[in-house]
């Protein structure tokens, strides 16, 4: 019962955490460092509630190497993709998903990618956004994000196992 509302309060946080992230994003072009900081703390407390330390930072490291590779890619194409806060970002989100194998991040990329390609695509088109505008990235993070959890719940309903 004691760890049901620790989780559900990490649950609410999370969730408050995420609608500040977006917000501040969309507003100001920045991910507020505080907010993920609170993230990776967010995750440390349930890696340390499940006893799973070691999934928790290889979490933090796998789930944001490619966008550290994005990142320094940046310099070799001399045009600015993603900012550095979307690398931590994705560092918090690792740790909270922590490592389960290299399938699930590459699902995760996978989910990331075409739900941003189709949604910015989409806002191309409607003439809401234009050709070389800013366009936040960490709304489809943060989407990508539950809807991996979303899929993750249900597979795990489904063969008992996440």
């Amino acid at each position: 019962m004691k760890f049901e509302i620790i989780n559900s309060i990490i649950e609410l946080v999370k969730y408050c955490i995420f609608f500040r992230i977006i917000w501040v994003d969309i507003k100001k072009r920045i991910i507020p460092e505080e907010s993920v900081v609170i993230l990776i703390i967010l995750g440390l407390i349930a890696a340390i509630q499940n006893d799973n330390l070691e999934k928790y930072y290889l979490g933090i490291c796998a789930y944001s190497m490619p966008m550290i590779v994005l990142y320094i890619l940046e310099d070799y194409f001399r045009k600015t993709l993603i900012g550095f806060g979307d690398v931590k970002l994705m560092m918090g989100i690792g740790g909270l998903l922590e490592y389960f194998g290299i399938e699930k991040i590459l699902n995760f990329y996978m989910i990331l990618y075409i739900f941003s390609g189709v949604i910015a695509s989409l806002f191309l088109f409607l003439k809401k956004w234009k050709k070389y505008e800013y366009i936040p990235f960490a709304p489809f993070i943060v989407a990508s994000y539950i809807i991996f959890e979303i899929l993750i719940n249900k597979s795990w309903w489904k063969y008992g196992k996440k």
